[in-house]
């Protein structure tokens, strides 16, 4: 192996003049105390291991990697760094994304190389003094062989993900990623591209109304303590004890709780929504919702920096290809908290989210005819579900047979059983209907949409013969399944990710192209928070709208997308 290593002007110059051939190139940092102190970057030929504490001047390096595609593993650590010194990639390509798009198990650079290259890497010097004033040249070995191996694995990865088949997304390939990195997946190309996404919507933050936290965090935990209190003066046990809150349950109200697997009584949410009519569980349930939103404000306000929170988002945190986020969790903020994110002194939030995305998904990747037509005529699906299982016309339907039908329709696509129909309308949307009802109901549903009963047969089937089920979303991105309830959700939440990741990916392109100063604040699974100057409110919201319609069209050829969008100073819906 051989490197330069670049610790002068002149030769970084001529360095970045070497480079300047290739269309993209491979890159990597070393750190330390929260700065770059190494950029290990390379071509087919060449790789400069150049240090940022002997060079003043990045201008050479900042316009060569501004127009090409750049490929390194777990991207998004190296251009939060990059970034801050006013280098842009072009294109971006992760081999660690790839890693999860491939199905590996484990997505370490060391575990990819030993998995396809054969042979393990010496990651010794990865906690070295990365800060010191002079580098040995071990370290820079070290530093010069990260180059070395992506080159060596790019070629490799690509070759498997141009093998991932799609249905839909040949658009795609005319775009600048798929042509630098002469990639052919529709799936891969937009998780290569949204690399720099996931990068910027860490760096922005989120915005929250400080003041208000503040005041809803003493309000709800004066709340709670009331309420425990008032629960041991009249039944004289800790609700907060599963233990003896079992005790209480089983002994003087008679209840016949199921055991868990370790044997002690299940005193769980899941388990005690059964029984919200008894008084106590109606009340535990009541401090338990009090606590959970305590302990999320505590959250947000232990990771508050200057007014907003910058949560850390995994771009793929589940099989699905939905993303995760952590430090705080902004994914699973309760709605009754949204009102705490507040758009800073100038600025707007526009809030748009897909309507019924995973019905009209479903309803194109198994080809209801039915199902398809109600939306292309722009019925009101849950209205016309609850006309057909109810035997009723469309304009009798009332307020409460649309939220049974919304149960249905949500339950039903994914084979839902009749008692936990039942469960599920009664939980989830406030509906009481018994078994035998909810049997009659899924019958008539499975009548009309004859495509999922179809569909659902030929999983069970599969599960039956192989024990598995393997298949893909609409775009491509591979899953497999050994269990029902995953081998139908994977492919309709599959194909939701691919869709909100390139509607975002087209939404930036627009403000880019328009020089708009909107930013994406948050994303969670159908919906997407954008900020922006106040002037600007209106256009983004158009903008956004045709994003995320235009990505609808490309991925759904038969069923027609609908957005809905809004614009607010809070994270809410008027």
């Amino acid at each position: 192996m051989t490197f330069e290593y670049i610790t002068g002007q002149k030769a970084l110059e001529e360095a970045c003049k070497k480079l300047n051939r290739a269309s993209y190139l491979y890159l990597d940092t070393e750190t330390a105390g929260g700065k770059i102190r190494l950029i290990q970057v390379g071509d087919e030929e060449n790789t400069f291991v150049i240090d940022l504490y002997e060079i003043e001047d990045l201008e050479p390096l900042r316009k060569l990697i501004s127009t090409k595609g750049i490929v390194g593993h777990n991207l998004k650590f190296d251009l939060k760094y990059l970034f801050k010194y006013g280098i842009f990639p072009l294109a971006t390509f992760d081999t660690m994304i790839a890693s999860y798009l491939l199905g590996y198990e484990r997505h370490s650079l060391s575990h990819l190389v030993s998995n396809l290259l054969g042979y393990s890497m010496d990651k010794s010097y990865q906690m070295s003094d990365w800060g010191a004033s002079v580098l040995t040249s071990a370290q820079l070995e070290y530093a010069a062989k990260d180059v070395d191996v992506l080159r060596e694995l790019f070629p490799r990865i690509r070759a498997m993900l141009n093998e991932l088949t799609a249905v839909r997304g040949e658009e795609l390939m005319k775009t600048k990623t798929a042509k630098i990195f002469g990639l052919k997946s529709p799936v891969a190309i937009v998780e290569m591209a949204f690399v720099k996404e996931v990068t910027k919507l860490e760096l922005n933050g989120f915005p929250v109304d400080t003041k208000e936290l503040e005041n809803l965090l003493k309000s709800l935990e004066k709340e709670t303590q009331k309420r425990i209190q008032n629960f041991f003066i009249k039944y004289r046990i800790d609700p907060l004890s599963p233990k003896q809150l079992a005790s209480l349950l089983t002994g003087r109200f008679k209840l016949n709780l199921p055991k868990t697997p370790k044997g002690n009584v299940s005193t769980d949410d899941k388990t005690l929504s059964a029984y919200q009519d008894v008084e106590p569980v109606k009340l535990v349930l009541e401090i338990r919702k009090l606590k959970k939103l305590s302990d999320k404000l505590r959250e947000i306000k232990e990771s508050l920096k200057d007014g907003r929170i910058y949560p850390e988002f995994k771009q793929i945190g589940a099989i699905t290809g939905r993303m995760s986020s952590v430090n705080p969790n902004v994914q699973n903020i309760p709605r009754e908290m949204r009102s705490l994110f507040k758009a800073e002194e100038g600025n707007l939030f526009v809030i748009a989210d897909f309507s019924q995305i995973e019905l009209r998904i479903a309803a194109e990747y198994v080809d209801d005819s039915l199902m398809i037509e109600a939306f292309s005529q722009g019925k009101d699906l849950h209205r016309y579900t609850a006309s057909l299982v109810l035997g009723k016309n469309e304009n009798e339907i009332t307020k409460e047979e649309r939220q049974l039908a919304k149960a249905i329709n949500f339950g039903l696509i994914y084979g839902i059983s009749a008692k936990g129909l039942a469960e599920y309308a009664k939980v989830g949307y406030g509906v009481e209907i018994s078994q035998e009802e909810a049997e009659v109901f899924r019958k008539r549903f499975f009548k009309n949409f004859k495509a999922f009963k179809i569909w659902h047969d030929s999983v069970k089937k599969e599960l039956k013969e192989n024990k598995e089920v393997k298949g893909a979303t609409l775009m491509g991105r591979k899953f497999s399944a050994t269990t029902f309830n995953d081998a139908v959700n994977y492919p309709i939440q599959g194909t939701g990710a691919d869709l909100l990741k390139l509607a975002v990916l087209l939404f930036d392109a627009e403000v880019n192209k328009r020089s708009l100063k909107a930013k994406v604040v948050n994303l969670v699974h159908d919906e997407i928070i954008v900020e922006c100057p106040e002037k600007e409110a209106q256009k983004v919201k158009t903008l956004l709208e045709k994003a995320m319609k235009q990505a609808g069209k490309i991925v759904l050829k038969k069923v027609p997308i609908e957005v809905e969008a809004t614009i607010n100073e809070r994270w809410i819906k008027d």
